[in-house]
């Protein structure tokens, strides 16, 4: 019997050691703290309000009408995407003659603390481009997403 205890307890060292061995070989590894832990998982189980705005120009500043802005409601910090679970298609907005769009308070499940923009003119003229606006909150301004016209 106490030959038995002493090969579990060794078992046990050997998977601590191999823990360790692993994180000390992945480098820059950063572990979150337990109340950022609990904040994430709240937040994937609940529901939250938020808008946004912004602005599509061109590289000369000069609005886009008529350019698709997907909005994608995601976690930055999650490191593999879940479609539907820490990343989510919520809309697809249009510019105005401004170059403005704009997306109306709803509220959203989960709980994302951050949105994608995704701007594509369906004509071809521009290239794609994206901006994050983090920490979203109803009322949220994305900074202007800058399209470059694609080579003739």
């Amino acid at each position: 019997m106490k030959r038995r205890s002493t090969n579990h307890r060794f078992a046990k060292y050997g998977i601590l050691l191999g823990i360790v061995a692993l994180t000390a070989g992945c480098g820059n590894l950063v572990f979150m703290d337990g109340d950022g832990f609990l904040a994430l998982r709240e937040a994937k189980n609940s529901f939250k309000a938020i808008s946004v705005e912004g602005k599509v120009t061109d590289a000369a500043g000069t609005p886009l009408e008529g350019i698709s802005v997907i909005v994608i409601g995601r976690y930055l910090k999650d490191t593999e995407i879940y479609y539907g679970r820490n990343y989510q298609e919520i809309d697809t907005l249009f510019t105005d003659s401004n170059g403005l769009y704009r997306m109306a308070e709803r509220t959203v499940t989960p709980a994302f603390t951050d949105l994608q923009l995704d701007a594509f003119d369906s004509s071809g003229r521009y290239a794609n481009a994206s901006v994050v606006v983090q920490n979203i909150q109803v009322g949220s301004i994305a900074p202007t997403i800058t399209l470059n016209k694609k080579p003739e």
